[in-house]
């Protein structure tokens, strides 16, 4: 049988100005040169022998004879067809078969054709002619043909051994865009119940925003599942806000892998995916609050740097974003850090939502000032009584927050003067005299000093997670200052927060790690006691036992839990809307309690509202019970 009989093309050349035959006759030359003669001869009995022989044969790879330098070295290949397996062929000899170097490229002919007397299957031949200038690049290529052919014969046979072999060399931008594509129809094809063709929208839309570094250092196999993730976050919200579109909805997707650096060794990090709605107009969720999510609850992980990737969508109210995080000395996180990571991370998330805020303009009222100074003027009745603060918050600048402070003291016949002594002052903050007075004498000898001082302190060190502002913080902190430079004072319009802000200190002693854990909750529970004088009169155990009875009703979610103790009944039960949260109220109204005897708390989180009772007393718990109930 005539080699020109046994090759039949599975293409056809439709422009005229293409020559057929030229490619033909390049084939067949291939084939000629590749194929032993006594198998393209082969007849009748010998047919089926032959036919094994040629399939234990494939692939073929011929090498021309290597010269004296320069010279040109000729490749030849003959395999079963597979999709990009010629591609594959050529880059493997053109970039990989000098090492550190890319070869240049004199010839490169591909076809793909039939013997139908020796094989049923799609055959693909190829040759690659390179020119090699130096002796130095012959001897390179010498030591190296054998490794390159044992990778060819690898590759061109299994496409996941193509993958894997030029991820390891380090596969070119357009390659590795070239198998995502390939992974991404792959995916609709094997489960195409859950991803549609709307996936490569979101492909394209990744590959086009997400910066070349990213996808350098980092496989065609992790990039995929991130595009696939993504997809499927956006799916999941889309639907949930459809069914509940008041309810913060969070999804989140934990991707492990290892980063291919340069000249590094290879590091161990773990990709995050989140996805959330964003409930109102002035919300904002970005790198900086998903990193404090994390860090409360992995404190030792730290951001890979060009890891974060926020994804763009045309819903302004869903927002999806990528990044990885990793531990010093490429040490990889355990399965308990994950797991902890998995069940506290969504509930972080939800507290540190940002609600952007206008700054308020509020000019200051110096009468009221006045009025201040008198009033704690009337206060200094003996030499020896305390320097008397009263401590305002007057503006919000930037990342700056703006206070007045009064003080009023009874001067020492030789002391120095408040001016003096905030001007030597050294510490963070720093206040500005804007009037020094003597308002008085005391015994006709000692003078009374009123100071009126602008103080100014940034914001930063005092942003709760969700960043709102801890003004009870910075007050303290600005009060601490002003002791340190005059000694002792009585904070005359603080002393019920000092009082508070000694039983929340408290209580976050007594709760240890839960307080660390659920700091930002502790705080909105703590300040949703009503009567708020309750706040500064109560005992620090029954706090404790009310908080740890709501932590336990946000995870039974539906379920009113209650805590009978002997001079004392707790409640906390979740609410459904303003008329239920009515109604009980009215039911307990009922009951006449005193109202030193109750406390209660109304706090909404994640978007469900619950309310608490703390009753003091060991009477009537059941006819307490039966109110709650609605019996």
């Amino acid at each position: 049988m005539l080699l020109e009989e046994q090759l039949e093309f599975e293409f056809s050349f439709g422009c005229p100005s293409i020559d057929a035959e030229y490619y033909r006759d390049g084939a067949q030359d291939l084939i000629g040169r590749l194929v032993p003669q006594a198998l393209l001869d082969a007849k009748g009995l010998d047919l089926s022998a032959s036919r094994v022989r040629f399939a234990d044969l494939l692939p073929v790879i011929s090498w021309s004879s290597l010269d004296r330098g320069p010279c040109t070295l000729s490749v030849l290949l003959l395999c079963r067809y597979r999709l990009n397996a010629c591609n594959f062929f050529y880059d493997m000899v053109s970039r990989w078969l000098l090492p550190q170097k890319q070869v240049n490229v004199e010839l490169f002919f591909a076809s793909d054709v039939r013997l139908p007397h020796l094989s049923e299957d799609l055959l693909s031949v190829a040759e690659i002619v390179v020119y090699l200038k130096s002796a130095q690049d012959v001897e390179a290529v010498r030591r190296n043909m054998h490794a390159v052919e044992t990778e060819i014969r690898l590759g061109v046979v299994s496409n996941y051994h193509a993958r894997r072999i030029l991820e390891f060399k380090g596969l070119s931008t357009d390659g590795k865009t070239a198998m995502i594509q390939e992974k991404i129809t792959s995916l609709i094809q094997s489960h195409s119940k859950d991803f549609d063709r709307g996936i490569f929208s979101q492909m394209q839309q990744f590959l086009v925003t997400c910066p070349e570094p990213f996808k350098k250092v980092r496989d065609y196999h992790h990039i995929s599942r991130i595009i696939s993730n993504l997809y499927s976050i956006r799916k999941f919200l889309e639907q949930n806000i459809q069914v509940f579109p008041s309810k913060r909805h969070v999804q989140l997707k934990y991707l492990r892998t290892r980063l291919v650096m340069e000249g590094q060794k290879e590091r161990p990090v773990l990709g995050i995916l989140v996805g959330l709605n964003l409930l109102h107009e002035h919300e904002r969720f970005e790198t900086e609050h998903l990193m404090s999510a994390i860090q409360k609850k992995l404190p030792a992980a730290r951001l890979v740097e060009g890891s974060a990737f926020s994804d763009p969508s045309r819903d302004a109210k869903i927002q999806a974003m990528y990044l990885e995080v990793e531990r010093e000395g490429l040490v990889d996180f355990s399965l308990d850090e994950i797991q902890s990571l998995k069940m506290g991370l969504p509930d972080q998330i939800r507290g540190h939502v940002e609600q952007l805020t206008h700054p308020i303009f509020m000019p200051r009222n110096e009468e009221e000032v006045l009025r201040n100074i008198m009033i704690l003027s009337r206060q200094l009745r003996f030499v020896d009584d305390l320097p008397h603060v009263i401590i305002t918050f007057d503006e919000q600048k930037g990342e700056s927050l703006h206070f007045t402070v009064i003080l009023l003291r009874v001067l020492a016949e030789e002391g120095a003067g408040a001016q003096e002594l905030f001007a030597r002052a050294i510490g963070p903050f720093k206040f500005s005299a804007e009037r020094i007075r003597r308002v008085g004498r005391l015994r006709r000898r000692y003078v009374k000093e009123a100071a009126v001082f602008r103080t100014v302190t940034p914001i930063e060190p005092f942003l709760r997670p969700d960043h709102s502002v801890d003004m009870v913080q910075a007050r303290a902190a600005i009060l601490g200052e002003v002791a340190k430079v005059v000694g002792e004072v009585r904070d005359y319009n603080g002393g019920m927060i000092y009082k508070q802000s000694e039983t929340l200190s408290g209580l976050k002693q007594a709760l240890g790690k839960v307080a660390l854990q659920n700091n930002l909750l502790l705080e909105k529970f703590f300040y949703s006691l009503a009567p708020m004088e309750m706040r500064s009169v109560f005992e620090v155990e029954p706090l404790k036992q009310l908080f740890l009875l709501l932590l336990q009703a946000m995870k039974s979610h539906l379920a009113r839990q209650v805590r009978h103790e002997a001079e004392r009944l707790m409640v906390v039960l979740p609410v459904e809307g303003s008329l239920q949260k009515r109604q009980l109220a009215e039911r307990i109204e009922k009951l006449a309690i005193p109202q030193h005897l109750l406390a209660t708390f109304t706090l909404e989180v994640h978007e469900t509202q619950y309310v608490g009772y703390l009753y003091l007393s060991g009477e009537r718990h059941d006819a307490f019970l039966n109110a709650v109930d609605g019996r």
